[in-house]
C-alpha cells in the first residue's frame, strides 16, 4: 500500500488494551473488526464438539504473539469462528468491519492477501490434525496486476518537457516562413511544442493537449470559446454517445453473445474459427465504435479457443487465433463511420458543404475497395503466417454450453441492442430524417446510462482522458484556420502535386510518410496531428479532404514494432503473454502494414472514378 492509503488506514484504527485473561472476542458473536496485535500474546480456542459453551470445554488451537493479527476469518464470515483471550497484557488496534469492507472495495488485492493467509493457516492446521510435518515454504499471496503506465526514462521525459517549451520560445521572435503572417506563426509554434511533447511522451497525451490549449489562450492565439470549441461540436457529442454505447454493449454481455453466436456458425476447425473471429469482428465493428472495447471483449474468447483447440501457449496456432480476433475487432475500424471514435474527427474536418456525402452509407461506399483488400489481405496473412499444430478441432458442446448459460437476452442486452440499432439506423438515414447526429447520440447516451451502465460504470467505463484529448484537438482545427495555417499549408504543398505528376502518387506518398511517422509518435496523436496538417491542404493537391483523412487513419492505425500498437498491447496483456510472442507480433504487424498500403494504392483508381481524386 502507498503511504496515503496506510495513513488513512492508521487513522481508522481503534487502540484497545486488555489484561491477562480478558476475553477479546467470543466465538459465535458478530464480527466487528480485524485486530492487529501490537504488544503481548493471545490464545485462540474453539468449543469442543457436543459440549456446552463453558470456557473449560474449549480447545486451544493457536497462539498469536505480537506483531500479529487475528479476526480476519470472522470479518470475512461476519461472525466469530473462535474465542480469543489475552495470555498477557496486550495492546491491540481494531480495524472496524465497515472500514475493512471499504478498504477491500478500494484495494481488491488486500482481500486476496487475506484469503491467502487464511488458506495457508487452514492448510497448516489440517496437517497438524493428522500429524503431518509442517510446510516451511510460505505461500505467495495472489495479486491483482495493475498495468503500469508506459512512460520513458526520467532523463528523456525532462528533455522532452524542456524542448517542448524551449523550441517555440526560441523561435517566437524569428521571422515567420514565407506566406505566413506573425499571428499564424504564433499559432503554429505551440502546436510544434505539443508535437515535441507527444514525441518524447513526458506526460499523458491529453495533458499535452490541455497545455496546448492553455498556450494558445495565454499567447492570444485563441479565445477560450475557440480553444475549447471542440467540446461543443456535434462530433464530440456523437463520440461521447458512441463510446457510452460501446461500454453498455460490453457490460451487458451483448458483445460476448454476438461473438459466441458467430463462432458457432463456422466449422469447429482451426481455419473455421479463424474465419469466425475475423467475420464476427467485421460484423460487430459498425455497431461498437470503440476498438479497445471490442478487443478487450474478444481477448478471453481467443484464449479459451486456444485451449479448446489444444494449441500450446505462444505456438503458431495460438498466435493465429489471437491475431484473428485482433484483426477482426480492430483492423477494419476506420472503414465504417461508426467503427472508430476518431472517424468522427475526420468527418468534422471535412468542409461543411461536403460533409453530408460522407454519412454512414457514403463513408462505407467510398471505403469499399480498401475494405475488400483489408479483409482478404489480413485473412490471408493470418492463415499463411500462422498454422495450427496438430489436428485442431473444437467441441461444439462447449460453445453450446456457453450459449445455454447465456440463455435468452437479458433486459440490459435488449436495451443495449435497441440503442445501438437506433444509433446506426439514425446515422444511416440521417440525410432523410434530418436529425442532427448529436441529438441521436444524446438519446442513446441516456438509454445506455439509465438502462445499463449507471453512475459508477459511466464514470469508469469510458476513456475520459481520450475524450478530453479528442475535444481539444477538435477545437484546434478552428484555431489553425483562424491563424491561416490551412491556406499556408495548401500553398506550400501545392508544388508537390505538380512534381508528383498525379494526385494519386501524393496519396500513396502521404500513406508512407504516416507509416514512418508512427515509429516515433503514438497512433492517435499521429492520426489527429496529421489530419490537421493534411486535410486542409488536400484540395490544393487535387485530393478530397475525406481521402486525405482516411489515408491518415488507415496508415496510422497499425503497428510494425510491438510498442506501436495500443490494441496489440491490450491483447498481449489481456492474455498475459500466453497467446503469442513479440516476434510473432512483429511479423503480423509488418504484414498488416503492407496490406494497408496495398489497400490505399488499390483505392486510388476507385477514388478517381468517384471524383475524390483528380
Amino acid at each position: 500500500m502507498d503511504r496515503v492509503s496506510i495513513a488513512r488506514l492508521v487513522g481508522a484504527l481503534e487502540e484497545r488494551e486488555f489484561k491477562a485473561g480478558d476475553e477479546i472476542v467470543r466465538e459465535g458473536a458478530e464480527a466487528n473488526g480485524l485486530y492487529l496485535l501490537e504488544r503481548g500474546e493471545v490464545a485462540v480456542s474453539i468449543r469442543a464438539a457436543d459440549r456446552s459453551e463453558e470456557a473449560s470445554d474449549e480447545i486451544e488451537i493457536a497462539t498469536v504473539t505480537a506483531p500479529g493479527h487475528f479476526g480476519d476469518m470472522g470479518v470475512l464470515l461476519a461472525r466469530r469462528t473462535a474465542t480469543v483471550r489475552a495470555v498477557s497484557d496486550v495492546v491491540v488496534r481494531r480495524l472496524p468491519r465497515e472500514r475493512f469492507e471499504q478498504l477491500v472495495r478500494e484495494r481488491p488485492d488486500v482481500a486476496l492477501t487475506v484469503a491467502t493467509s487464511l488458506a495457508e493457516r487452514f492448510e497448516q492446521r489440517q496437517r497438524a490434525l493428522i500429524g503431518a510435518p509442517e510446510q516451511r515454504v510460505e505461500a505467495r499471496p495472489l495479486t491483482i496486476e495493475r498495468p503500469a503506465e508506459r512512460r520513458g526514462a526520467l532523463g528523456t521525459r525532462v528533455a522532452g518537457v524542456a524542448l517542448a517549451f524551449a523550441v517555440p520560445l526560441l523561435l517566437w521572435w524569428a521571422p515567420p516562413p514565407a506566406g505566413l503572417d506573425v499571428q499564424g506563426w504564433h499559432v503554429l509554434l505551440p502546436l510544434l511544442g505539443a508535437a515535441i511533447a507527444w514525441l518524447f511522451d513526458p506526460v499523458p497525451d491529453f495533458v499535452v493537449a490541455i497545455a496546448l490549449a492553455a498556450a494558445w489562450g495565454i499567447t492570444g492565439g485563441a479565445g477560450l470559446a475557440t480553444a475549447f470549441g471542440g467540446f461543443a461540436t456535434s462530433t464530440w457529442v456523437l463520440t461521447l454517445g458512441a463510446m457510452s454505447l460501446a461500454a453498455a454493449m460490453a457490460r451487458s454481455g451483448l458483445l460476448f453473445r454476438a461473438g459466441l453466436f458467430l463462432l458457432r456458425s463456422f466449422p469447429p476447425t482451426y481455419v473455421g474459427q479463424v474465419l469466425a473471429l475475423i467475420t464476427s469482428g467485421l460484423l460487430i465493428t459498425p455497431f461498437v465504435p470503440q476498438s479497445v472495447a471490442r478487443v478487450a471483449a474478444t481477448a478471453p474468447v481467443t484464449a479459451e479457443l486456444r485451449i479448446a483447440l489444444a494449441q500450446p501457449p505462444r505456438s503458431s496456432g495460438s498466435a493465429g487465433l489471437a491475431f484473428a480476433g485482433l484483426v477482426g475487432h480492430w483492423y477494419f475500424s476506420n472503414l465504417f463511420l461508426t467503427g472508430f471514435a476518431t472517424n468522427f474527427f475526420i468527418l468534422e474536418l471535412v468542409p461543411a458543404a461536403q460533409r453530408d456525402a460522407f454519412g454512414w452509407w457514403g463513408w462505407f461506399v467510398a471505403s469499399a475497395v480498401a475494405l475488400f483488400v483489408c479483409v482478404v489481405g489480413a485473412t490471408a496473412a493470418v492463415l499463411l503466417l500462422f498454422r495450427a499444430e496438430g489436428a485442431a478441432s473444437l467441441s461444439r458442446e462447449a460453445l453450446a454450453g456457453q450459449m445455454r448459460v447465456m440463455a435468452g437476452l437479458s433486459r440490459t442486452e435488449w436495451i443495449a441492442a435497441a440503442a445501438v440499432l437506433a444509433l446506426v439506423l439514425g446515422l444511416l438515414f440521417q440525410p432523410v430524417v434530418g436529425i442532427e447526429p448529436a441529438w441521436l447520440a444524446m438519446s442513446v447516451l441516456v438509454v445506455a446510462v439509465a438502462g445499463v451502465l449507471g453512475r459508477d460504470a459511466f464514470r469508469t467505463a469510458l476513456d475520459w482522458p481520450y475524450l478530453l484529448f479528442f475535444g481539444i484537438l477538435l477545437g484546434s482545427g478552428a484555431v489553425l484556420q483562424r491563424g491561416g495555417i490551412d491556406r499556408w499549408l495548401g500553398a506550400t504543398l501545392e508544388p508537390l502535386a505538380t512534381a508528383a505528376g498525379h494526385p494519386g502518387v501524393v496519396v500513396i506518398g502521404l500513406a508512407v510518410v504516416v507509416v514512418l511517422l508512427r515509429f516515433v509518435l503514438p497512433s492517435r496523436v499521429t492520426m489527429l496531428l496529421m489530419a490537421l496538417v493534411a486535410m486542409p491542404a488536400a484540395p490544393a493537391l487535387g485530393i478530397s479532404p475525406w481521402v486525405a483523412g482516411v489515408v491518415v487513419l488507415l496508415a496510422s492505425n497499425t503497428w510494425i514494432l510491438p510498442y506501436q500498437g495500443l490494441e496489440y498491447l491490450l491483447l498481449r496483456d489481456a492474455t498475459k503473454g500466453e497467446s503469442f510472442t513479440d516476434a510473432q507480433g512483429t511479423r503480423m504487424g509488418i504484414a498488416l502494414a503492407v496490406v494497408r498500403l496495398v489497400a490505399i494504392a488499390a483505392s486510388v483508381p476507385y477514388w478517381v472514378a468517384l471524383g475524390l481524386i483528380g
